[in-house]
C-alpha cells in the first residue's frame, strides 16, 4: 500500500509540473499507464423496502480496473441490506462484476465496513465487518481481482451498485473507490 501511496504522490507532482499529456511519447504517460488512476463516489443508499441500483462510474471506451472496494461513511438506517453487487449496466442490460445471488450482505453492519472484490465474476463481494479487528485476504495470493469493462457502442455505460433492501426507506451511505488504467483513450468517471 505504501508503495501505491508513493506512486500516486510522484503521478501528482508531475501532473503538477507537466501538462496533459496529448500523446504517448510524455513520461506522464508512461507513468499514469503503469500506476492508473483512482476514482471515487460517495453513493447514498435511500430505497424503501424493494431493490435499486446506484449508477457510480461511467466508462467510455476500455479500462482496466485494478482496484475495486467500498467503504460504509454513513449507517443512519442499515438494519437491512442484502443482495449488494456490483455491475456493469449498458443503458439496457447489466452484466455481473461480482455475484448477484446471493450477493453481499450489509444489514446491521457499521460505519468503517470494507468491502472488496477480490476473485472472479461468479463470486460474492467480500465484506469485512468491523464489529471486531478483522484481516482480509484476497481468495489467491492476491486481494484485488483486477478486470476490464468496456462501455456497449453507442451507449452510456456504468458500473453500478445493486442492492435489495426491506428498510422502509433504507438511509446509508457507501464511499466506492475505483482504481483504473486506461486503455487506450478509455476513461472512467464518478457520475
Amino acid at each position: 500500500m505504501a508503495d501505491l501511496t508513493s506512486k500516486v504522490a510522484v503521478v501528482q507532482g508531475m501532473n503538477t509540473a507537466m501538462p496533459t499529456p496529448t500523446t504517448a511519447d510524455s513520461p506522464n504517460w508512461h507513468l499514469e499507464q503503469t500506476t492508473g488512476n483512482e476514482t471515487s463516489k460517495a453513493s447514498t443508499l435511500s430505497a424503501n423496502n424493494t431493490t435499486a441500483s446506484n449508477n457510480l462510474f461511467q466508462v467510455t471506451g476500455t479500462v482496466e480496473i485494478t482496484r475495486l472496494y467500498a467503504v460504509v461513511t454513513d449507517a443512519t438506517t442499515l438494519a437491512n441490506c442484502t443482495a449488494l453487487s456490483f455491475d456493469l449496466y449498458d443503458s439496457t442490460a447489466a452484466v455481473p462484476v461480482t455475484d448477484a445471488a446471493p450477493g453481499a450482505t450489509l444489514s446491521g453492519m457499521a460505519v468503517g465496513t470494507f468491502m472488496v472484490k477480490d476473485a472472479a465474476v461468479g463470486t460474492v463481494l467480500k465484506v469485512s465487518d468491523n464489529v471486531a479487528g478483522v484481516v482480509t485476504e484476497g481468495s489467491s495470493t492476491k486481494i484485488f481481482d483486477q478486470f476490464f469493462i468496456t462501455q456497449k457502442t453507442g451507449a452510456n455505460t456504468y458500473l453500478r451498485l445493486t442492492y435489495t433492501t426491506t428498510d422502509a426507506p433504507i438511509n446509508a451511505e457507501i464511499t466506492v473507490y475505483a482504481d483504473y488504467i486506461p486503455v487506450g483513450s478509455g476513461t472512467l468517471v464518478a457520475v
